[in-house]
This record gives C-alpha cells, sequence and structure tokens, in this order.
C-alpha cells in the first residue's frame, strides 16, 4: 500500500491514487490509463513511482471528460488538445451545448405547458394540434453536436464542407427543410412496412423527398454519397439513433427512390 501524500507537500496535487481521481471525475481506473496511454494526460511520478496528479493534469482531464460529454472521440479530443483548445476553450464550447439543450428544454416546456392549461379548461387537443406538437418536438431533437461534425469531416471533403458553409441558409430555410423532412418520414410510415413502393402515393412522398435532396446536394452524386454515408453511421451510433427515422421507414423510403430511379426521376442520386 502506497505512503498517504498530502497537498501540504505538494500544493495543487491530489494525494489521492488515480482510482480517486477517477472517481472525483466520474471515470474509471480504466480510462485514466488509455487517456494516459493515448498522451493526452502525462502525470507527474513520486520517488516511489505513484502517479502525481498537478493542477494541470486535473485541468487537462477535466477538459477531456467535458470533450466526451460533448460526444467527440478521443482522437479527435487529441488533436483539439494539441492545439489551442485550453480548458476555458472547452468550457465555452460545453456553455454552448447546455444553452442549446436549455433553449430547447424552454421550448418544450412551453409547448407542454400550453397544451396542459388547454386541458384544464376541458378543451381537447385536436389530432392535428397533438400531432404538430409530436413533429415539432422531434424537429428540437436534432442539434449540431461536435460528434456530427466529427462524422461530418469524415464523409465530406474539405471543398464540400467549404461549399456548404458559403450556402446562404438561414434558420427560417433550416426550419422549412426540418418541417418538410419530417412530413416525409410521418407520411412514409403511414403507408406500412408492407406498402407498394411504385403505388403512385408512395412515389408522390419519394419525389418531395427528391427535391429536398436535390435541393442540398444540387445534383452531385459525390454530395449525394457523403450525406448517406454519413446518415448510416448517425444510425449506427448508439447516441444519434434517435435523431434518425425508425429503420423501417428508411428501408421503404429506399425502395421509393428505386422506384424513382427506374424512371429517370431521381437526379443526383447515384443508380
Amino acid at each position: 500500500m502506497h505512503k498517504q501524500r498530502t497537498t501540504r507537500d505538494k500544493p495543487n496535487t491530489f494525494a489521492d491514487a488515480p482510482a480517486a481521481v477517477a472517481k472525483r471525475f466520474g471515470v474509471s481506473a480504466k480510462a485514466l490509463r488509455v487517456y494516459e496511454r493515448m498522451g493526452l494526460i502525462a502525470p507527474a511520478r513520486t520517488a516511489a513511482g505513484w502517479r502525481a496528479y498537478g493542477q494541470a493534469d486535473i485541468e487537462r482531464l477535466a477538459a477531456i471528460v467535458a470533450l466526451k460529454q460533448l460526444g467527440l472521440p478521443l482522437k479527435r479530443i487529441a488533436t483539439l488538445l494539441d492545439g489551442d483548445a485550453d480548458l476555458g476553450t472547452v468550457l465555452a464550447l460545453q456553455e454552448a451545448a447546455l444553452e442549446d439543450a436549455k433553449a430547447d428544454a424552454e421550448e418544450a416546456l412551453t409547448l407542454v405547458r400550453a397544451a396542459r392549461k388547454r386541458l384544464a379548461q376541458r378543451d381537447a387537443l385536436s389530432t392535428d394540434e397533438l400531432a404538430n406538437l409530436i413533429r415539432r418536438s422531434k424537429m428540437s431533437e436534432f442539434k449540431w453536436t461536435p460528434k456530427l461534425e466529427t462524422l461530418a469531416q469524415k464523409h465530406y471533403t474539405k471543398e464540400q464542407l467549404a461549399e456548404l458553409k458559403t450556402r446562404p441558409f438561414t434558420d427560417a430555410d433550416q426550419a422549412r427543410v426540418s418541417a418538410a423532412w419530417a412530413q416525409v418520414y410521418e407520411d412514409v410510415g403511414a403507408l406500412g412496412q408492407n406498402a407498394d413502393p411504385a403505388s403512385e402515393k408512395a412515389l408522390a412522398i419519394g419525389r418531395r423527398a427528391g427535391a429536398l435532396i436535390q435541393e442540398f446536394t444540387q445534383g452531385d452524386p459525390a454530395m449525394f454519397k457523403a450525406v448517406t454515408a454519413m446518415k448510416k453511421d448517425m444510425a449506427a451510433d448508439e447516441s444519434l439513433k434517435s435523431q434518425m427515422p425508425p429503420p423501417a421507414t428508411m428501408a421503404l423510403l429506399g425502395k421509393i427512390f428505386a422506384e424513382l430511379a427506374k424512371r429517370g426521376e431521381m437526379k443526383g442520386v447515384p443508380t
């Protein structure tokens, strides 16, 4: 058993064993070893060989934990910490994420309170109002997070990302497109899993979706390939798949797209 050190012996240093340090930050001792092995942290060693976490180590560990909470993988965190991202920068990112979450929560509360007030007055909510409430709640779930940024950098080229950033896409445009996609997914889901993808009703929905794809890709098959690959990764990620439509809905939409492609109607979509 190692000799207990005190903060009086080493100012700004945690005297606890790595397991205790890990507990303070809500991570495992194994995670600390992984961070150290990757070069993310490098605690000093005492003469007896015990790890000693100084103030700089603690701040760096706090930055690592904060960035992981934002959804970034360790390799991306290593890149950020090798640059200019100090604890202050990381906390600013975390603050922005929390502000976004707060805004979403406040909007959701406003909607729920209004609905409860209506019900308290014995004024029933119509089916359309309930559906609109659900759609708006779903739309508010999608947020551009650091994890999504990492996926975007993985699948899009630098040129594609630069082109997207120069587009005059306003908040109103984003709201319009989000609402249009939400309606597409709802309509596809309403068709049922055994629906005929070649039916006129299905094809009409597919054409609406195709127009949205055309607007985004502007007829570039490479752009379509990038967004499709990114969405595939999102669907496979436990923390992101909740932002995606159900797999059955996406599968049916894919079949509808295939039918439209036979008719030569899916511009910008590789066939």
